[in-house]
């Protein structure tokens, strides 16, 4: 079922063009920013062409962020659960390959005979995401596309480019890959490298699909090449082993004196956590992406101390018993779920009246059951 798009106010707008993106040129450089600069410097190395960078609007059309790409419209990552939308026909880009389609033509213009051409397009990009210490709203990306004769559009070519690049980005951590069909390419694969032997996704790829370079008017005769797509957070935290994604900009001056080298991370005291458990009302189906950004939008200049939120259970209506239907305040329709959320700033102990408060303060911006209903279920401290 299509879902209907909702739009972003002016100021969660202006609060998005404000972000840094940790991959721009700093004063010192991020260590996001000197990671992708060692991949690309490494693929030059390895004999793949130096790469022409693009750039591009946070604010992009539907047709550069999935219609170029093959998306079609009624798919729910259109859908307000996964989009930001500004307007009707406009987004925050989702992704940075939505600067590649435009790069793409350009460079099958000029492109000679022979030639491989490399467009590396680095970035900041907006999600509505879960919230976890792999997972932020706001990840950084960079995909990598290499443009050539019909012949470099081979598996052994796509896993020379995976190689090439782990071996600069996270050198000796051991990676595996399964198939991963895309949009826009054939033979697609996903990259998990294994970190202490669990795996974490860090980049997809395969050959650039016909129908793609059909879409672009690129002749498939004569053009041809690899596209790849890589979470430059992930592989940051993987060289230097930062255990938490809310660190990359975490202002703590220790925390901060460690974000300009990719040295490995040393540890910045682990502050105790809070977690509760909070029971709802909503709408049947509401996803937890969904959930998360009003979690977040609910907990304002808090926002940073939620480390972790799970959806902990689901049941409908017609599961559960008349008291707890009218203690939730549970309305004929909606459904119950159970949320574990958990606080923990990368800075300082976080009071038990401020986490108190904080909680409801979510648990009143995500209840939509009867007004004034609604309990959390504490949990002990973890």
């Amino acid at each position: 079922m299509e879902q209907l798009k909702k739009y972003l106010t002016d100021s969660s707008v202006h609060q998005a063009l404000l972000l840094i993106d940790l991959t721009e040129k700093g004063a010192p450089d991020h260590a996001v920013r000197l990671l992708l600069n060692e991949v690309l410097d490494g693929l030059k190395e390895k004999g793949w062409p130096q790469a022409q960078l693009q750039s591009g609007p946070r604010i992009v059309s539907a047709e550069e962020n999935y219609g170029l790409l093959g998306y079609d419209s009624a798919e729910i990552t259109l859908g307000s659960a996964h989009t930001r939308w500004v307007d009707e026909c406009s987004l925050l880009r989702t992704q940075t390959t939505s600067q590649i389609p435009r790069a793409l033509q350009r460079a099958a213009h000029i492109r000679q005979p022979g030639q491989m051409i490399l467009l590396a397009a680095p970035g900041i990009t907006f999600r509505r995401d879960s919230r976890d210490r792999w997972h932020c709203a706001e990840p950084h990306q960079m995909d990598i596309w290499v443009l050539g004769e019909p012949e470099l559009a081979t598996h052994e070519q796509l896993l020379r480019l995976v190689s090439d690049i782990l071996a600069s980005a996270v050198p000796d951590k051991p990676w595996i890959c399964s198939d991963s069909p895309h949009h826009y390419t054939e033979g697609g694969i996903e990259v998990n490298v294994l970190n202490d032997g669990a795996p974490v996704e860090v980049l997809e790829c395969g050959r650039i699909a016909r129908s793609l370079l059909e879409r672009l008017q690129i002749d498939p005769l004569r053009h041809g090449g690899l596209a790849l797509g890589m979470g430059l957070d992930r592989l940051t935290m993987l060289r230097k082993g930062i255990p938490d994604i809310r660190l990359l900009r975490d202002q703590n001056v220790r925390v901060q004196a460690q974000m300009h080298d990719l040295n490995p991370w040393s540890a910045v005291s682990r502050l105790p956590s809070i977690a509760r458990d909070i029971s709802l009302a909503v709408t049947p189906g509401v996803s937890e992406e969904v959930l998360t950004e009003r979690m977040l939008q609910a907990a304002g200049e808090c926002s940073d101390w939620i480390e972790e939120m799970e959806v902990k259970g689901r049941w409908q209506f017609s599961d559960l018993p008349v008291q707890a239907i009218d203690r939730l305040g549970l309305l004929p329709g909606q459904e119950n779920v159970l949320l574990r959320v958990v606080l923990r700033d990368c800075s300082r102990s976080i009071t038990t009246a401020e986490a108190n408060a904080l909680y409801s303060k979510i648990q009143s911006a995500l209840h939509e059951g009867a007004p004034g209903a609604g309990y959390r279920m504490d949990r002990p401290n973890v």
